[in-house]
């Protein structure tokens, strides 16, 4: 049969990444902060939730912007870098708010479940991870897959995992799934992460 079929790549996702500026400045304040939080009897302060979450590790609060100045200072400059990424790719996002945002250190075995956020952007600073042997995972959804008879196997890879150094800090659309493989090391994975919406103060029509 003479006939052209031709292939399309739908829906393909993206994702951007960034050496934070400043590393080692907010990589140490985060490890105070941790510091404190692992030390309630001696600083009578914690903001550990007490609640189960995908994040089977240590975390503080979701609203840490609002509770540590060293926090609200690390998502202002985020929100700067993020500003200039959207004028640069000329995304429609007249304003960018934090929604929430939060530290997570996973102590040996710790790691996170397979999850996403209801937001436009999701944020991740890989603080201290390059010694814990964890990797950070996308998934995509789908059950099902025609695989090719020249593959040696019947598996259908919907997980990629991203090679991240400490200072990366990575940013994609909240929605995409993503987890967190096992510490497999006796130091803390540190991570810290944040989420934006956009905010619209004028109502869109059709592009």
């Amino acid at each position: 049969m003479n006939l052209e079929i031709t292939k399309h790549n739908i829906f393909v996702d993206e994702a951007w990444s960034f050496i934070m500026p400043d590393h080692e400045k907010w990589s140490k304040e985060i490890k105070n902060i941790i510091l404190v939080e692992n030390n309630k009897e001696i600083h009578n302060h914690t903001t550990i939730p007490d609640e189960d979450c995908n994040v089977k590790a240590k975390r503080t609060a979701w609203d840490s912007h609002l509770r540590y100045p060293q926090i609200r200072s690390l998502t202002d400059e985020l929100s700067n870098i993020i500003r200039y990424w959207i004028k640069k790719e000329n995304f429609d996002a007249p304003t960018v708010i934090v929604n929430d945002c939060w530290i997570n250190w996973y102590e040996k075995n710790d790691h996170a479940m397979p999850h996403d956020h209801e937001v436009h952007l999701s944020l991740v600073y890989f603080v201290d991870v390059e010694d814990s042997g964890a990797d950070f995972l996308f998934h995509k959804p789908g059950r099902f897959a025609l695989i090719r008879k020249e593959n040696n196997e019947t598996f259908c890879n919907n997980i990629k995992s991203v090679k991240v150094k400490n200072g990366t800090v990575l940013m994609f659309n909240g929605n995409l799934s993503h987890s967190v493989t096992p510490n497999l090391s006796n130091s803390p994975r540190i991570t810290f992460t944040a989420n934006y919406r956009v905010d619209y103060q004028e109502k869109r029509g059709d592009y």
